[in-house]
């Protein structure tokens, strides 16, 4: 296979997520409260009332009328895919060359680069500063010295939790001529959207999902928010059926009770303060402030603790081989009694090893 394969590509590693078989998951970022049981139950009647034999609605009309009621943005500044990944890949398809520079800042989400290198792009990270605090004037003189396409910014950043101000984001939009993709994955911990700047700056997409805070994981629907005219360009190389029937109307479901799925809101950032507290307690763990739903941590004692854990059925992410950083962990935010299971554990290991 290697004479038809890609040059780009042959030392590309997939992107390869197995199947978790644990009593508590607390690797991936999820939402630990599922979708209401009554809002499913509506869903499945709405479904069975559906015509499964038709192609869905190829520019997905409702779902962005309910979208524009959630953000504000009108309808044709938005455009939907199968998760954000989807998202990420049209851009490239939209907007990338071969060799073209994109720039962001590292660690951060791993599929900017995956989605680069598929592409052919010179893909530049730029290393956080101690403590991880993002390198921004870096970031800016890199974009403005190889003339960069595309600038990413996740905010808040996944694994690290850190997030960009308002005056970070207007500096970078104000410094570069790139196309700045702002991440905003787990914006509704956060609350701090920049959505509103995108009436003053053409040159801005923003990424959002349901997978994070609606607790959607499992349908796959994520959205771009932009100016009308990069929106345009990105329904160019759209799928003309990306988004089946089922996601679209769970999805527009969501955002009509919106109300109640996001009331759990408060209950995860309360539960991420007494989990950073009680993290910081512990001797050889350095935990870093966080704006989304997760704690990201270092200690010499990451791979014990991430053995110890699965030992007792739990899986936790542990950055292995795909961080700077071997001792990190993120711990992402369940349910009450889950954490306190979790936090029993590392404290367990913290005292064998002191």
């Amino acid at each position: 296979m290697k004479e038809f394969t890609r040059e780009n590509i042959k030392n590309l590693v997939a992107y390869k997520v197995d199947a978790p078989q644990y009593e508590i998951i607390v690797n991936a970022n999820e939402s630990a409260y599922d979708f209401p049981m009554i809002l499913k139950r509506q869903f499945c009647d709405d479904i069975c009332n559906t015509d499964l034999n038709r192609y869905p609605e190829a520019c997905f009309p409702e779902l962005l009328e309910a979208l524009s009621d959630y953000t504000g943005v009108p309808t044709e500044g938005i455009i939907c895919g199968s998760g954000s990944d989807e998202v990420i890949a049209l851009i490239n398809q939209a907007f990338v060359d071969p060799g073209d520079v994109i720039v962001s800042h590292s660690p951060s989400f791993s599929m900017y680069e995956i989605w680069s290198s598929i592409a052919n792009a010179n893909y530049v990270p730029v290393p956080d500063l101690a403590d991880h605090i993002p390198d921004l004037d870096s970031i800016i003189q890199k974009a403005n010295e190889l003339d960069a396409k595309i600038i990413y910014l996740c905010n808040p950043n996944n694994p690290t939790g850190y997030t960009f101000s308002r005056e970070q984001i207007l500096k970078v939009l104000n410094s570069v001529s790139a196309l700045l993709i702002l991440d905003e994955a787990y914006i509704e911990f956060f609350g701090e959207s920049s959505v509103d700047l995108l009436k003053k700056y053409p040159n801005l997409l923003v990424l959002r999902t349901f997978s994070k805070a609606f607790g959607l994981a499992g349908i796959r629907c994520g959205y771009a928010l932009g100016n009308k005219d990069i929106i345009d360009v990105l329904y160019k190389v759209k799928g003309p059926y990306n988004l089946n029937v089922m996601t679209q109307k769970i999805a527009v479901l969501a955002l009509k009770n919106r109300d109640k799925i996001l009331s759990h809101l408060g209950e995860i950032r309360s539960e991420r303060e007494t989990i950073k507290s009680e993290l910081e307690s512990l001797k050889t763990l350095k935990i870093y402030p966080s704006g989304s739903n997760f704690i990201f941590f270092e200690t010499p004692l990451a791979q014990a603790i991430y053995q110890k854990l699965l030992d007792n059925n739990i899986l936790i992410k542990w950055f292995k081989d795909t961080d700077r950083h071997p001792g990190s962990i993120r711990f992402s935010i369940g349910k009450p009694s889950e954490n306190q299971q979790i936090l029993s554990i590392i404290r367990k290991v913290v005292t064998e090893n002191a």
